[in-house]
């Protein structure tokens, strides 16, 4: 393959959206808004199997952001309980500059100056900290959204746990959860069994989707990891509020593909590797205009029963130009999900 694979618009990946993006594709690139994987051992594991190709950053960046984020904390800190005069302040000047610390905020306040003299324009170097900043905010909301899902996911485990056992029924038995879960016990009975095991995780990508694109294209193309005057890389994304915005505020869309249920390979099963690579070459003619999808994997059979869904759009003009920071270019772009 050599069609770049750049999973968007997130700088954090959860297991759910992992085991997404390695069902359809063997590898892809991803920008993480840390130096290293080393609190994260799900994606250490993948990078080293040559699954994730970070772009991770420097560790001048990584310094920097880190500066910045704990200012902007310390002055949210400041003004607890001052929530409107937080919001006025918010709204004028979102990120901090080197004229914006919190000493400066503070002493600006209690001279009565304007606000608004505080929002300045920033060179190259002052906007790259203000989308990394933006970017790493996003990222700690997205992991503390995960952590409550996770936490929900698993008192929904142990109610069922609970009542299979004041029931007197094992759960490790196949008939007896089978028997729980068709008397629509289970709180996600739509899902398939191999699914039963992970929450039902919500799209972050509905949260300031614009921002999150915006700020993830200028990061990329000013560390020198995104150059689509040159390139004409496949973004794919598990979030359908980024796919649906992309459609919504993009004129130019070529809706090249659209399946709810397509069949995948399941993990361990021996034609994955080769249905992927098929998968690919498929997409990649598709979004040439020079084939369809749905007949050239359709013929491959084998025991697995995953279904998955897949919309695949070409966006141009003006406003995707914008949002991708780029002029007179296509963008492809693939919405993944698991059924």
């Amino acid at each position: 393959m050599t069609k770049r694979i750049i999973f968007f618009p997130f700088t954090n990946i959860h297991t759910a959206q992992l085991k997404i993006v390695l069902t359809f594709f063997p590898a892809f690139e991803f920008l993480p808004m840390t130096g290293d994987f080393t609190q994260k051992p799900h994606l250490q594991a993948c990078l080293g199997q040559g699954e994730i190709l970070p772009h991770f950053l420097s560790q001048q960046l990584l310094t920097q952001m880190e500066q910045n984020l704990e200012q902007y904390m310390a002055w949210t800190r400041i003004h607890k309980g001052n929530e409107g005069n937080l919001k006025s302040l918010l709204k004028d000047t979102p990120y901090f500059t080197s004229e914006s610390d919190v000493t400066s905020i503070k002493s600006k306040i209690r001279h009565g100056d304007d606000t608004k003299t505080m929002n300045k324009s920033l060179p190259e170097e002052g906007m790259l900290q203000q989308d990394l900043l933006f970017l790493k905010m996003a990222q700690l909301h997205d992991e503390q959204i995960e952590d409550i899902d996770l936490a929900l996911n698993s008192l929904d485990t142990n109610h069922d746990n609970l009542i299979l056992n004041l029931r007197g029924l094992d759960r490790s038995s196949n008939t007896d959860k089978e028997t729980y879960e068709n008397q629509g016990n289970h709180p996600n009975q739509n899902r398939t069994r191999e699914h039963l095991a992970e929450p039902d995780y919500k799209d972050q990508g509905a949260l300031m989707t614009q921002q999150r694109i915006c700020a993830w294209s200028r990061c990329m193309a000013v560390i020198g990891k995104l150059n689509l005057e040159n390139e004409n890389p496949l973004f794919i994304t598990t979030s359908q509020a980024v796919f649906d915005y992309l459609s919504a505020n993009c004129k130019d869309v070529v809706n090249a593909l659209d399946i709810d249920k397509i069949k995948v390979r399941e993990n361990g099963c021996k034609n994955k590797s080769r249905w992927q690579q098929q998968f690919f070459k498929d997409l990649t003619t598709v979004g040439k205009g020079e084939g369809t999808l749905e007949n050239g994997l359709a013929e491959m059979k084998d025991q697995c029963h995953f279904t998955g869904q897949i919309k695949f759009g070409i966006f141009s003009g003006n406003d995707i130009n914008t949002l991708f920071n780029c002029s007179d270019k296509q963008i492809s772009v693939c919405l993944i999900k698991l059924n």
